[in-house]
């Protein structure tokens, strides 16, 4: 590792024997691992492997059944997180924890409040400018959150934990939701970071990102640590199959070999959306959606993607414009009657508009036809698990039960929980927005064949996704918005990684 010396120097960061279980699984199973000062060490597995679980031991979410934590060599226990910010132990969620309606500087205030770097606006104003130089963190302090990219969040999160004077920074799938030059930026942050003595825990499901980052990388597997290894002597494939065991081919274009795209399915003309500030998140869109065809919508985050879909299914009101679904004027049917025409979507939050985290997977499963589990009042529980069973097996859901309330599962497994009751009933079109984020490999090519095997079915799917490569193997179509409009089409066999990025900045097609 470059600059970061592990023989004869003590860990910064020492985990032993690490252990955590809850009912029906052990999410850590005695896990040992160190992160030096300066190092960039990367956490990797599939869904449910125990990655979240063991960052949150060290930063005092939880408290592990057996094991101890040490910093400089000391053991520490961590009863908070507090606790663990008051030790310098940094932590930047998935799920990012701004308050919107409040400036960069307002933000910092709140989070140093009580601490020994409290801070009044002015002065947190300044922090931000001076960490931002330093780091290259730029962001105008003075700016609402709301009015950020995914990016310059980001950006403010990693300020609050800084301005902490944090010495190890956990980063929970830090990329999930940028675009490349974002990622590329993010890149740099990092090394600047671990240059400067900070150690940094990176949970990544994008091996090839990682393996450009990293220093050194370890992989759980099912709550065990399997191989710590250095990045340099390490490939995807290896990675991959530590991870998960035996690869299933990869998801790669087939679009040359398959026959040309049926009739029109899901039709729309100049349409209208309103964000959620008020702003023209979808501006005059207009677009087909073919049988047999999935047709990818790329753009960075921000770009309108998530209010096209959200428009599409009937879960955001629409300013004007005209949607039809096989031939059906459904401009102004609701939710539930785009669902019994054959539409289903996948959200782009799974959390927030895709299921109820306090129902059991058996409930959640059921929401949609839960009228049909019974009769005079009663629900019929014995068939709603009956039919539990037979989705999560057909899904591959990790899960103990049925029974087991969605907020227990890790993500990419309360994603496919989202697939199996979607895709479990006749479709004729399909909305995905971000159908993958934040799963690893193996779930995320799982969800990929799924959609496609719908696709074969004759189905129509809309696929929205950040990510190039995944449009780039999943698609036959490309629509490119930018700022919520359309800056290009293209046919998925004639598109490049580079020429997508240009439109999504806002160049035209060619």
């Amino acid at each position: 590792m470059a600059g970061v010396a592990t023989s004869g120097t003590r860990p910064l960061l020492s985990l032993e024997g690490i252990t955590k279980a809850y009912p029906g699984v052990v999410a850590n199973d005695g896990i040992s691992l160190d992160l030096f000062a300066g190092e960039i060490h990367a956490l990797v597995g599939e869904n449910g492997a125990g990655k979240t679980t063991l960052v949150g031991a060290i930063h005092g979410l939880h408290q592990p059944d057996a094991g101890r934590i040490l910093l400089d060599g000391e053991p520490v226990t961590m009863p908070s997180p507090r606790a663990a910010l008051a030790r310098g132990l940094g932590y930047v969620q998935q799920h990012f924890s701004l308050i919107p309606t409040l400036t960069v500087a307002e933000n910092l205030v709140l989070a140093l409040r009580g601490s020994p770097q409290a801070v009044g606006i002015g002065e947190a104003a300044d922090r931000i400018e001076e960490l931002g130089e330093r780091y290259g963190l730029r962001v105008d302090p003075h700016a609402l959150v709301a009015d950020l990219s995914v990016g310059l969040q980001q950006r403010a999160e990693l300020l609050k934990a800084l301005a902490r004077e944090a010495r190890v920074l956990t980063l929970d799938e830090p990329n999930s939701l940028l675009a490349p030059q974002e990622w590329d930026e993010l890149e740099r942050v990092l090394r600047r970071l671990a240059e400067s003595g900070v150690g940094i825990l990176l949970i990544s499901h994008k091996l090839d990102e990682v393996l450009r980052v990293a220093d050194r990388i370890s992989v759980l597997r099912r709550g065990r640590l399997v191989a710590t290894l250095p990045a340099a002597e390490a490939t995807e494939q290896q990675l991959a199959e530590l991870m998960v065991g035996t690869l299933q081919q990869p998801v790669t274009r087939d679009g040359a070999s398959r026959p040309r795209a049926g009739e029109p399915l899901l039709v729309v003309e100049d349409l209208w959306v309103e964000g959620d500030r008020g702003e023209d998140a979808v501006a005059g869109v207009t677009l087909t959606a073919r049988a047999g065809e999935v047709l990818g919508i790329a753009g960075v985050e921000g770009s309108g993607q998530v209010e096209l879909t959200e428009a599409l299914c009937g879960a955001r009101p629409m300013k004007r414009g005209t949607i039809r679904l096989d031939g059906r004027d459904i401009s102004s049917a609701g939710v539930r009657e785009r669902r019994a025409l054959g539409l289903a979507h996948v959200p782009a939050d799974r959390r927030e508009g895709g299921l109820v985290g306090t129902l059991s997977v058996a409930e959640n499963l059921a929401l949609p036809t839960i009228g049909e589990h019974g009769r005079f009042g009663f629900l019929d529980r014995r068939a709603i698990r009956h039919r539990a069973e037979e989705l999560i097996g057909t899904f591959d859901v990790r899960v103990p039960g049925p029974d087991t309330l969605v907020n227990a599962l890790s993500g990419g497994n309360q994603q496919k929980v989202v697939l199996a009751r979607e895709l479990s009933r006749p479709l004729r079109v399909l909305l995905c927005c971000y159908p993958t984020w934040g799963l690893d490999v193996a779930a995320a090519a799982a969800v990929q064949r799924q959609v496609l095997a719908l696709r074969d079915r004759g189905a129509a799917v809309v696929y929205a996704s950040v990510e190039l490569d995944e449009l780039l193997a999943v698609t036959d179509r490309i629509v490119v918005l930018n700022r919520g409009r359309i800056a290009g089409e293209i046919a998925t066999a004639e598109a490049t990684a580079d020429r997508l990025g240009l439109m999504m900045a806002g160049a035209r097609a060619a």
